[in-house]
């Protein structure tokens, strides 16, 4: 979950996107504020644009639960829990509530959990000791686990190889263990957190001009280890950019990859879905 300057609360003006069967948000946050005063119009915007899946991830306990509850009422919703690591500073309060609702399931993923050096909200030392906890926890309930990481790419990746080395391909020898969440880092690292075992999510943010690097991963990594997401209620992608983003409008980073690539969007929709469903570990 990463604010973007200058985006309003207000949902965009004009034509919703032309749909697109089957495609996966794999990160959204629609328990956000921003969304709550017309939640049900939002979701069902996003299943008349043609998701057929999105992951609700929270940022802390109360979110974690409020992420479950919407998963419980709705079959096509995906609960992740985790502490941010905005929030790293509220572990030892946050801890004993997190540990229990994952114990007590509902989940398919641990996140977002990871490093976040731009903002620096929490110590750096309690982001580290708020994301090793969280990645033990995945390995000891046998879920994935979704990765925050800004302006903190060489210390992430070296947390994550540590770990990994460790605990391997504990989902089985097919499944990735986890996925980087709105990937904002160079091809070359993107190879290696897929060596790693790892996914590479491109947020709307690939839709934007000056966005070269962002770019250049979503054209050159291959599909197979490739997401789609909106972290919504923020990084909107173009035509909606400046305006509160909701999980409709991951239909318009799909077709923007699509025209990196020389494909058709339906081919980036199919194999980001299959994608998260393997991850995740849900039929579609």
């Amino acid at each position: 979950m990463t604010p973007s300057a200058g985006a309003t609360n207000r949902p965009a003006e004009g034509v919703a996107p032309e749909p697109l069967p089957g495609v996966i948000d794999a990160h959204s946050h629609t328990w956000s504020r921003e969304l709550q005063h017309d939640h049900t119009a939002v979701l069902q915007r996003a299943w008349d644009s043609g998701l057929s899946h999105l992951i609700e991830v929270g940022c802390d306990t109360r979110t974690t639960l409020a992420s479950r509850d919407l998963a419980r009422r709705e079959p096509r919703v995906h609960a992740v829990a985790g502490l941010h690591p905005h929030e790293a500073k509220n572990l030892a309060a946050e801890r004993a509530g997190l540990q229990a609702a994952i114990e007590g399931g509902g989940f398919v993923g641990i996140g977002e959990i990871g490093l976040d050096f731009f903002r620096d909200l929490s110590p750096r030392d309690e982001q580290y000791e708020s994301l090793r906890w969280q990645l033990e926890l995945a390995r000891q309930h046998s879920l994935p686990v979704v990765i925050h990481s800004r302006n903190a790419d060489e210390e992430c990746f070296a947390v994550l190889k540590e770990w990994a080395g460790r605990v391997g391909r504990y989902l089985g020898p097919d499944r990735e263990i986890g996925m980087m969440h709105c990937y904002a880092g160079d091809l070359a690292l993107a190879w290696r957190y897929v060596d790693l075992g790892f996914l590479i999510s491109v947020p709307g943010t690939v839709t934007y001009a000056n966005n070269a690097q962002g770019q250049e991963v979503a054209r050159l990594m291959p599909l197979a280890s490739m997401l789609v997401e909106t972290d919504c209620p923020y990084l909107t992608p173009v035509p909606h950019r400046g305006r509160r983003n909701e999980p409709a409008y991951v239909v318009h980073t799909a077709r923007f990859v699509a025209s990196l690539r020389g494909c058709e969007p339906a081919e980036v929709a199919r194999e980001t879905a299959a994608n998260a469903a393997r991850l995740f570990g849900f039929a579609l």
